[in-house]
Formats: C-alpha cells, structure tokens, sequence
C-alpha cells in the first residue's frame, strides 16, 4: 500500500497523478522485489518492520526530493541506516526493492545514481565507528554518485549533476540525526554509541570504578579477551567488546559481596550457601535494571542477562553438599546465551577469574578446561558456535592471556631514574 501511494503521485511543476503503467509497474517491480528480500533474510519481526519502513521512507523520501532534482536520490539513506544497525549485507539487499520501484517510477538515470549513492554507502558504513566518519562515507558516496550522473547522463545537467553529488553528505546527516530514534525503535546499538559506551568516562564504567573497582578492572579484561577472540571467527569485536565491559554492572547492587571487590573480610562467611546463592544470582537481574535505567539497548543488555546461563555456583554448591543440597539448586536461572558474541563472554568470564592465579605454562591447559566444562554443561547449547570457531577461540584466548600473566624479570630496578 505504501509504495502503492508513493507510486501514483508525482511532482513536475506541480503534484499530480502518474501514468497508470508507471504507477503499477513500479508498485508491482517494487513490491515483488520487496517480498523476495523478506525471503532471503528472513529477519524477525522487528527487523522486517525496519526494512519495509527503510524501503517506504527512502521511496517516499525520492518522490520530494524531486521536487528539486530527480538525481537528489535518497535511497542511500535505507542503505546507511540498514547497514549501521543490521550490516552491509542488509543494506545492501534493502536497495533491491527500491531499484526495482526506481526504475518504472523515476527513471533509468536517476535510479543509476540512487543505487551507486546506496551502495558506496552500505559499503563505506560498515567501517563508520565516529561521527566524522559517517559524513566522510556521505562525502565520497556522493562523490561517486555525481561522477556517475555526469559521465553517464550528462543530459541530467549541472542541476542533475550536483544533486547527486550532495545526495551522500544530506544523507549521511539524516542518518545520525536519525540514529536514536531507529535504537530505540529495534532496541539495539549502533556502532557509534558501541564506541561512546567504551569510553572510560561513562557515568557507569565512572561509577564502576569507584565502586566496584575490582569488577571494573575484571571486565577490561574480559573485554579484551571478548574482542580478540570475535575478531578470530568474524564476530562483531566491537559489540563483544562492549558487552564484556558492562556484563558484570549488576555487582554494582552488593559490590562487597564479590571476591575482586573485598578487602579482606568476606560477608559470605556469615551467610549459609543457599543464602549466599540467592546473593550472587541477584547481580544477573540488577544488571538488566540498571542497563534500562542507564539507557543501554537490548543487545547490550543480553550480554548481562546471559553470561552465566545455567551455570553452577560452584564454590557454594560445595559447600552446600553437607548439607544434602544438590548442584541444580545452585545453578544461575539466566537464558543461555544464542549469539556468538554473548557466548564468547560467558566463556571469557570464568576464563579470566581463574587465570589469575595460574602461571604462564599452565594457560593452554585452563582455557582448554573452562571451554570444554561450560560446554559440556550445555551452556552453549543455543549458541552459534562450531567446534572451529570454538578452536580460534581458545587460541585467541590464549595469546591475550600471555600477555595478562605476563612475567617480569626477579632483579629488574624498581627506579630507573628516569
């Protein structure tokens, strides 16, 4: 219905009708291509919602700005803002509908540009983790979409040729102004706010580190660990990054209560293990809280919500055995987690809690240990991971371990004078 709309109407001069065989045929061409881009991602709900609204906004979007100049395509726009928030991949394929709208509807010429402006974008974007740099990708993407105006269409005029050009930097500003409200609409990050949420003087990481220093420094390192070893099977590093950093905000509720944040006296001694149980599993539900209250987006918050899954307290579950307790009433009730990037750090959690205390040879070993028992425990049962992936894990969990448990020389000079 909605291309449909934006089919039939038209601006030259003034609004009016346009001729029946080019309003259907861009409604049938646009509407097939639409169908058949659901099929080939087959993205959830929300995601297609997003799509079918990328594809009616950018279309819409085209018919107005031809008011001024047909080639001021704004089809870059649903490339841009697919590609942010669901991968070049994403946008790219969102630009198949409306190719196929464009091309009855606007015309060869300006439908060439549209779909060269959209996807320098989709491409550039991927790489886009800074303001500036999204206007640099509208920039060039312009660029590009100016120079196929003037060596392919040349009759499109000096008009013609410049609404192209500015076609890229208009786009590139609609899409930052734009990137909050889509956040909040698909309840995910985009990689901008990723690289804002790292940076250490965020109120929460602020707060973190003055009150749960202990827990801060352990999701640095979990963090670290998190993104070196997405970048080995072709995760998302920087969402996994993110996501390591802020999996243990919940801590943050009863900081002392946690072995990194205690200075000597532990409350846990004063508690029976069924107690101290109900204490540690608090820390998963005060996370997704105070994620939502912070203003942090679902696929952070999963992060949170999945780094222990249905693991065992082991410590406590110990401890209770005297007293005829079993090892499921000291499992965590948390979903496991169904993403690579959420598995990776709930194998990076225990991994760099007991590397702590284990010397440099004996690295190969303990990883190998920790990622077999979790899963073995079946808590990576919904996760993406094949035992490949699992391998280049390992290693890259490895190599940064090293660097972590690193050993420095017995008589190297406290003071260099220097």
């Amino acid at each position: 219905m909605g291309l449909a709309l934006v089919s039939v109407f038209r601006w030259d001069g003034g609004w009016g009708l346009s001729p029946w065989h080019s309003a259907l045929g861009a409604f049938a061409a646009g509407g097939l291509a639409g169908y058949f881009l659901v099929s080939a991602l087959r993205p959830g709900v929300r995601e297609r919602r997003f799509a079918l609204a990328l594809v009616l906004g950018a279309a819409a979007l085209s018919r107005l700005a031809g008011m001024g100049s047909p080639y001021l395509g704004l089809w870059g726009l649903a490339a841009s803002l697919g590609a942010l928030f669901c991968g070049s991949r994403f946008g790219i394929l969102i630009l198949i509908p409306l190719a196929a709208w464009g091309g009855p509807a606007l015309g060869v010429g300006p439908t060439t540009v549209g779909l060269s402006t959209g996807l320098s974008l989709a491409a550039l974007v991927a790489r886009v983790r800074k303001g500036r740099d999204l206007l640099l990708a509208g920039v060039i993407s312009g660029g590009i979409g100016g120079a196929v105006a003037a060596f392919l269409y040349p009759h499109a005029g000096w008009m013609g040729i410049l609404s192209a050009a500015l076609s890229g930097p208009l786009v590139a500003i609609l899409s930052w102004a734009l990137i909050p409200l889509v956040e909040r609409v698909l309840d995910r990050t985009s990689p901008l706010t990723l690289v804002e949420l790292l940076d250490p003087s965020h109120p929460l990481l602020e707060r973190m580190r003055r009150e749960a220093p202990g827990t801060y420094y352990h999701s640095r390192n979990v963090s670290a660990l998190a993104e070196a070893a997405a970048k080995a099977i072709g995760a998302d590093a920087l969402l996994a990054a993110v996501g390591g950093l802020y999996h243990d905000i919940g801590k943050l509720f009863r900081p002392n209560f946690f072995v990194e944040n205690q200075d000597g006296s532990n409350p846990h001694d004063q508690l029976s293990p069924s107690l101290s149980k109900v204490v540690l599993a608090s820390h998963v539900k005060e996370g997704v809280r105070l994620a939502r209250q912070y203003g942090l987006k679902g696929d952070i918050i999963a992060f949170i919500a999945t780094h222990h899954g249905t693991s065992v307290m082991r410590y406590f579950y110990e401890k209770g055995v005297a007293q005829g307790l079993s090892e499921d009433d000291f499992r965590y009730t948390s979903p496991l987690p169904d993403t690579k990037e959420t598995a990776i750090v709930m194998l990076a959690d225990p991994l760099e809690a007991a590397a702590r205390t284990a010397r440099k040879e004996e690295l190969g070993e303990l990883v190998e240990q920790v990622v077999e028992e979790r899963r073995r425990d079946g808590q990576l049962d919904h996760a993406p991971l094949t035992m490949a992936d699992l391998a280049k894990v390992k290693h890259a969990f490895q190599k940064v371990l090293q660097g972590m448990v690193h050993q420095r020389v017995p008589d190297y000079p406290l003071f260099q004078g220097q």
